[in-house]
């Protein structure tokens, strides 16, 4: 397989980085699930403040209808945020079993180099250690193949969070407009406009936590998989 002791050897370099570079895209993708943990509490608290505003609009009668009808637009929001959690954690746990696969391919593929170092250094040697680390190396690609596509489905769920935030802030401002034409019923209406303003200021601070180590772990999975692909080409260049 391997006719080139150096170009074996220059291999082990490489294998290093791909374990360096995974293991800072699971901790990048470890921060970024770490800051959407309160998701669940912050969409139940949505939900329960909508329910209390759609007693409170019941309440005005003809000057809540407005503010009815944004307090079951707040409900579908919050019946998002629950499909996006989900979806998270579902991330999450194909996210930790891919890493769980590519630490295992890393020391099969370590006790390959070995292998391979070893049978350079006798006459009629047939090959399979470096046949083994090849396919090895393609099992790598195909794995961290997969680890980019979950990055990439967490950064589409981390915008999604991000439009929804949008739409709340929007409909919180308009709960706001709404009071101050409630009469008796304003300083009622404000409070839920505040309150909601204030779960979205979470939900702001929860994105921007979570925004560079999802970047970061985008950039990482793609150089990780170009860089399995480099190493797959190489090994296929030598054999």
């Amino acid at each position: 397989m391997f006719d080139d002791p150096a170009a074996a050897r220059s291999l082990t370099p490489r294998t290093d980085r791909i374990e360096a570079r995974a293991s800072g895209l699971l901790g990048d993708c470890r921060r970024a699930f770490h800051a959407f943990a309160a998701l669940n509490e912050l969409a139940e608290n949505l939900r329960v403040l909508s329910l209390n505003a759609e007693l409170a609009a019941g309440r005005a009668g003809d000057k809540g209808r407005a503010v009815r009808a944004l307090t079951q637009y707040t409900r579908e929001l919050v019946n998002r945020l629950a499909q996006l959690q989900d979806e998270m954690e579902a991330l999450r746990g194909r996210t930790f079993a891919l890493s769980s696969t590519v630490l295992r391919g890393l020391q099969q593929m370590a006790l390959f180099e070995q292998s391979c170092a070893l049978s350079l250094r006798h006459d009629g040697e047939d090959g399979v250690a470096g046949r083994a680390f090849l396919d090895a190396s393609a099992t790598m690609v195909e794995t961290l193949d997969g680890m980019a596509l979950t990055v990439r489905d967490l950064a589409r769920r981390a915008h999604a969070i991000e439009e929804v935030v949008s739409q709340s802030d929007s409909i919180a401002t308009n709960i706001a407009i709404e009071a101050a034409a409630a009469g008796s019923h304003e300083k009622e209406f404000r409070t839920v406009a505040e309150t909601m303003r204030r779960y979205v200021e979470e939900l702001r601070q929860m994105i921007d936590e979570a925004a560079d180590a999802v970047r970061r772990a985008g950039d990482r999975g793609e150089a990780l998989r170009r860089l399995s692909l480099d190493t797959l080409d190489e090994l296929k260049g030598v054999g």
